[in-house]
């Protein structure tokens, strides 16, 4: 199957990379320069195919929109080409294309030399972390080599200082072929220099064109930017939280079984509409990607003569083939200068998706400049609370530290609470294993504690655990005679935290003697043994044993014994929580021995008569109704009996 129809040059390239494709190495070569430079005919010259596809583009002779070529450079060498248009209109499509290119042929037409849009596409270029390029000097059929030269010096000035300052530059004509051989070479010296694409990490494919074929569907193309991706695997298409299958896959028109970094991929998806679908989308495995709505970032603005950008400033940000709107938050000052290099953090009207390390592309909000870029630092910060000295290390670790420090940066972040394995491998941008590998590392250090999946700082560990203890302590100071806090009501008066979290601490308390657990309440070991036989206890359950089946209530029982009612039912619910006494009602407690007579005689009458009434149960044991209903009731509550009318019968 074939989405797009193949020129021959594309047809003779089918077959020789189905052969060789596994061992061929793959990079994305994107052009950069003015409107009208030649880049289309330089493409087409070098590949043989023509990248303006759209009626539009053949009428105004004009690129418009992203186009596309590939090329076998040589023998293990496969270059993917991304044709950008020149137009100042078209910036936000020249972004979309330049993000994710391994290198640059930056055009200057012979006949006109540097323009204002081969200044912007190379600042743009720079934005997005570019360092190797070539310089093409096109149409040099059309002047002299006097005029030729000029253009060098012109190129030359142009870039001192800049990334592309010791560039190759080569003059060539696409018209009449000249110099394209050199061209070629020097292409693919450059490639040799670069490095693959590597096809661990998350796959991502940000969506630059969208259409459908029919009997085929919808097909969404671009540049697989990590990892990969296999026929028949789920994705989701963020930020519309839509998923489909991948029904088929093509990388430079032809089937294949997977597609990976570093290619042009077109996927044809199952269970998309077209209209599901829009440039600036993102394509991914799901829940690998999280949407966010602010993020951690450097910036750094171009030294135009432009104003200072004031904190508060909107702008457009570009990053991959989405473009927002954003709310520039200033962290350490009220203005950035132009040249100046700052950590910002930006607030997007509507959530994107982004990745630590990703490159972005700052453009005016009204004026249609390139002002500056950066790179994305972390994808779910904090509100940070700005011109605080805290903000310098967040600063340094974020932009410069290991991978080590920002994983533990990270975790740190997620508090009490802590972070999950899948989350944390989003926001760190690493594939799991590698997730895994240095949250092991981290908790081998004692960094970091991992409980089930979920990592937690080891000061936000030991300082829950300081917690815990703080407030039981406390709790027995205010309650001396109740048996202990029970489990839910300590979790709600703590920071907020996983319950798995909860209970490990819970249990590493009780493991070195600081607390004892018992059924559901939480004690501390001091107050446990200090209660173990207190003599007040003593006293109730010998008044309830001698009181048979007519205990006494709280206030008889609170004379009897001499303290307040508030401790004698402390002491109570203290002693049915262990099994000293049985509550039976609200104010109601009976001695363990009474209950078990109660249950044995009432099965040995039932087993006699099948069932038994009020009237049966007050004959057989003498009872007044003040405790015949309660003990009838408690009997069917522990599904000793079940209720049939007015009589009771076994259960079961």
């Amino acid at each position: 199957m074939i989405f797009l129809r193949l020129t021959p040059y594309a047809l003779r390239f089918t077959v020789f990379y189905a052969i060789f494709y596994p061992y061929m190495k793959r990079i994305i070569i994107g052009t950069a320069g003015h409107i009208d430079h030649g880049k289309t005919s330089l493409i087409k010259a070098l590949t043989g195919i023509d990248c303006d596809r759209l009626k539009e583009e053949k009428e105004r002779g004009i690129t418009t929109e992203l186009g596309f070529a590939h090329w076998h450079l040589n023998d293990d060498l496969l270059v993917g080409i991304v044709d950008v248009p020149g137009h100042e209109k078209f910036v936000r499509h020249m972004v979309a294309g330049a993000w994710g290119i391994d290198t640059v042929l930056l055009v200057v037409a012979a006949d006109e030399g540097v323009m204002p849009q081969t200044r912007e596409h190379l600042d743009i270029c720079e934005m997005l972390g570019l360092k190797k390029g070539i310089v093409v000097i096109t149409k040099k059929d059309l002047v002299d080599d006097d005029m030729v030269e000029l253009v060098e010096e012109d190129i030359g000035d142009f870039l001192k200082g800049r990334v592309l300052e010791d560039a190759p530059v080569v003059a060539v004509s696409a018209s009449t072929g000249e110099n394209l051989d050199a061209l070629r070479s020097l292409l693919s010296d450059i490639s040799d220099k670069i490095e693959e694409r590597s096809r661990e990490g998350i796959f991502r494919l940000p969506v630059d064109r969208v259409f459908t074929l029919k009997g085929l569907g919808t097909i969404v193309t671009g540049t697989c930017i990590s990892g990969s991706l296999s026929i028949g695997e789920d994705v989701e298409l963020f930020p519309f939280a839509r998923r489909a299958r991948v029904r088929s896959i093509q990388a430079y028109h032809d089937d294949v079984k997977e597609a990976m970094a570093g290619q042009r991929i077109a996927l044809n998806l199952q269970g998309l509409d077209r209209q599901d679908v829009e440039r600036g989308s993102m394509i991914a495995r799901p829940d690998t990607l999280l949407l966010t709505s602010r993020i951690d970032a450097s910036l750094k603005l171009l030294k135009l003569p432009i104003k200072p950008i004031r904190h508060d400033s909107i702008l457009r940000f570009h990053i991959a083939t989405t473009q927002e709107e954003a709310r520039l938050v200033l962290l350490n000052s009220d203005q950035i200068e132009p040249g100046q290099e700052q950590f910002v953090q930006f607030v997007f009207k509507k959530p994107i998706v982004v990745f630590p390390g990703d490159r972005f592309v700052l453009r005016g909000s009204y004026a249609v400049q390139t002002v500056g870029g950066g790179s994305v630092l972390d994808i779910m910060p904090a509100r940070h609370k700005r011109k605080t000295g805290a903000l310098q290390e967040a600063y340094g670790i974020l932009n410069t530290g290991t991978d080590l420090e920002k994983t533990a940066y990270h975790i740190m972040k997620g508090s009490y609470r802590g972070i999950k394995q899948e989350i944390l491998s989003i926001m760190t941008g690493k594939d799991p294993a590698f997730t895994e590998k240095t949250g092991g590392i981290l908790t081998k250090n004692a960094d970091v504690k991992l409980v089930g999946k979920t990592y937690i700082h080891s000061n936000f560990w030991n300082g829950y655990k300081e917690k815990v203890l703080a407030f039981v302590d406390e709790y027995h100071k205010a309650n001396p005679l109740k048996v202990g806090i029970s489990k839910e009501e300590l979790r709600s008066r703590l920071p907020g935290t996983d319950v798995q979290i909860f209970q490990a601490v819970l249990d590493e308390c009780a493991s070195n003697g600081r607390i004892v657990l018992e059924k559901d309440r939480v004690t501390s070991g001091a107050h446990s043994k200090a209660n173990q036989n207190n003599e007040l206890e003593k006293k109730i359950v010998d008044a309830l044993r001698a009181s048979a089946f007519t205990p006494p209530g709280l206030k008889d029982l609170s004379a009897s014994i001499d303290i307040n009612e508030k401790n004698v039912r402390e002491l109570l619910d203290r002693l049915a929580f262990r099994g000293g006494v049985v509550k039976v009602a609200p104010d109601m407690y009976f001695h363990p021995d009474m209950i078990e007579e109660v249950k044995l005689r009432a099965i040995d009458f039932l087993k006699r008569h099948q069932e038994m009434g009020p009237s049966d149960f007050k004959t057989e044991f003498n009872l007044s109704r003040k405790y015949l209903i309660p003990l009838l009731e408690y009997l069917d509550q522990i599904k000793l009996t079940i209720r049939k009318g007015d009589k009771r019968v076994l259960r079961g």
